[in-house]
């Protein structure tokens, strides 16, 4: 579900591509020659790593019963990993160290380029060709998160997209007859709907605009004037691009509305209860939220009787054409390239892929969406509802991409932004353009370090 950049953006950028660069250096992820896929039976038992926590753990192993039916003679040890935040740490450390799993599962491609450029993950594509797999096969949208330079190094597990969630109760109360399309409408129902405890810190949020805050991230602003992190020679470019300048200017003028005492407080009362019955939003202590598909399972498992409505991430008052695309993700999964059971393993990771009764299965307890066509189209999907097809909507729009862009220095350039931005919310930046051009610099100079 959440990208795991988010939740570590305090977490040294620089340390991470170091781990990554010094001891992953090899290329060979190829696999021209696909290892026998099982064809003796001989038993074996494959370790899985995951980062699902329950009671989505208890989704997932349940969904899973089904591949050890149809290969009996494979046993499964699934080792689930709490933190979902350290997950690709823990997974590339194992790998370099050569005691990774037979198959690891990601909530999101954050590493997926450095898995590639590195050779940390096989490439799948010659199990794909040797059995007829074309790439149609998945969505367009998941194709573009799964691949780095011609190598596709892990297949899509379910989908995420990005939306506005809102209260419809708390709306009416404010007279508010429609979720807001523009940015200046955001800003506007936001103040709207946020009532204020006599002593002036917040007893209801309209909406927290602070990064980290369940799903937003300053990416999610810009693309509401259409930013890109990248020029197209490759080179970070958001001192130049004028959308990531507005989008930070939004947001501190929403948090310097609130006061950055006041947000902050609020931020630390309920941050940690964003996967738990606790949840702001579901609670009606935050009228608008920025979140994934996945909370619509979570409302309906804790708060079923909640009034709520979803749609498209308002777009730029300059811009509507950008209204209706967003940010899309997802899980995926990979074959190490120490696992000493290739041919098993890549058994596993088709079937998690591509089988519907496990796509429809899991997409059903989890309120993901499919990644395959005959899953999408299942008539055992029962998740699809008003709420749900916005989600639907963003992640079928040609427009709509995965971010921040994949390096091969996998995740932690974008951290730079993260920090940079929670100075800029406090007022610790005095020049938001000197400010950029510094975090452009210091992206350009980790980018260089694994430069071919």
């Amino acid at each position: 579900m959440r990208r795991p950049l988010l939740v570590i953006a305090v977490v040294a950028a620089l340390g991470i591509l170091v781990l990554a660069a010094g001891c992953g250096g090899s290329t060979s992820s190829s696999s021209p020659t696909p290892a026998a896929s099982g064809t003796d039976k001989t038993p074996v038992t494959l370790t899985v790593w995951h980062p699902w926590t329950n009671p989505e753990k208890k989704v997932f192993e349940t969904a899973i019963q089904g591949f050890t039916q149809k290969y009996p003679w494979i046993k499964l040890k699934v080792v689930g990993f709490p933190d979902s935040s350290t997950f690709d740490q823990q997974l590339i450390k194992a790998i370099n160290a050569g005691n990774g799993p037979d198959v690891a599962i990601s909530f999101a491609p954050d590493y997926v380029g450095q898995y590639a450029a590195d050779g940390l993950l096989l490439d799948l594509q010659p199990y794909l060709t040797q059995d007829n797999i074309p790439a149609d096969e998945f969505a367009a949208a998941a194709r573009t998160y799964t691949s780095f330079k011609g190598k596709q190094v892990v297949l899509p597990v379910l989908a995420d997209s990005y939306g506005l969630y809102y209260n419809k109760d708390l709306m009416a109360k404010a007279g508010i007859t429609a979720p807001p399309k523009t940015m200046s409408e955001l800003m506007a129902d936001a103040k709207k709907l946020t009532v204020r405890n006599p002593d002036g810190s917040i007893k209801i949020a309209g909406f927290v605009p602070l990064e980290a805050w369940e799903e937003l991230d300053p990416t999610d602003l810009a693309r509401a004037w259409d930013g890109k992190y990248f020029d197209a020679q490759g080179q970070p470019q958001l001192s130049r691009d004028p959308a990531w300048a507005n989008a930070l200017t939004w947001q501190k003028q929403l948090v310097d509305w609130y006061g950055y005492d006041n947000i902050l407080k609020f931020f630390s009362t309920y941050t940690a209860s964003e996967f738990d019955a606790n949840n702001a939003f579901q609670n009606g202590k935050v009228a608008m939220v920025f979140d994934g598909e996945w909370r619509t399972a979570f409302v309906k498992r804790y708060t079923p009787k909640l009034n709520y409505g979803t749609a498209p991430f308002p777009a730029a008052d300059t811009m509507p054409q950008v209204y209706g695309v967003g940010r899309v993700s997802g899980t995926v999964a990979g074959i190490p390239r120490t696992a000493p059971h290739v041919g098993d393993s890549w058994l596993l990771v088709k079937y998690m892929a591509t089988d519907t009764d496990f796509l429809v299965t899991l997409a059903n307890g989890l309120g993901n969406v499919p990644t395959t066509k005959a899953a999408a189209t299942s008539p055992d999907l029962t998740i699809m509802s008003p709420q749900f097809k916005t989600f639907i909507d963003v992640w079928n729009n040609p427009q709509s991409s995965y971010s921040p862009p994949l390096t091969a220095s996998g995740a932690g350039y974008a951290t730079l932004l993260l920090q940079f931005d929670d100075k800029w919310v406090a007022g610790k930046v005095p020049d938001l353009h000197l400010g950029l051009q510094q975090v452009d610099q210091q992206i350009s100079n980790q980018l260089n370090l694994v430069a071919p």
